[in-house]
């Protein structure tokens, strides 16, 4: 339980609470329909961790920035009033979309991948089957994929 509290790298802290920051703007629920809940916000956020996982150099540091990640996932479910057993199995499938998540951005080139991606993903809880992925969603996620940490 108390691992949480243990001394974390400063950078992978200041990664974390950039991408997170940058998950939580309100444009992105508000003018670009994504679901304001506990997975739209989830998927926000790997949406935003996405590029700076793909660019990092050291493996030790990303698996410090997903041990990060995911112990803060952990307090924000504990937090919503998840019990015990739960968390272990929200967490798990978390962990599970984590990877999906990367994979499908990391695959996506074209506006039609980046869309499909999207609508499986960040827009995954929406069960209108006429939903469409706002143009302005695709490009700020192709955005995404041209940024890096050497610009």
């Amino acid at each position: 339980m108390f691992g949480i509290f243990r001394r974390q790298n400063k950078g992978n802290v200041a990664l974390f609470e950039g991408a997170l920051a940058a998950s939580r703007n309100p444009v992105l629920y508000r003018d670009l329909g994504v679901p304001d809940t506990f997975d739209g916000r989830f998927d926000a956020l790997l949406l935003h961790l996405w590029p700076v996982f793909r660019d990092m150099p050291d493996p030790r540091t990303a698996q410090d920035l997903y041990d990060l990640t995911f112990r803060r996932m952990e307090l924000a479910l504990r937090e919503s009033g998840s019990g015990d057993l739960a968390v272990g199995r929200h967490a798990r499938e978390m962990m599970k979309a984590f990877y999906g998540r990367l994979t499908a951005y990391n695959t996506a080139q074209s506006e039609a991948d980046w869309a499909a991606a999207l609508r499986r993903n960040l827009y995954g809880t929406i069960r209108d089957e006429n939903f469409v992925v706002p143009a302005a969603m695709v490009a700020y996620a192709q955005g995404l994929q041209n940024t890096s940490k050497a610009a």
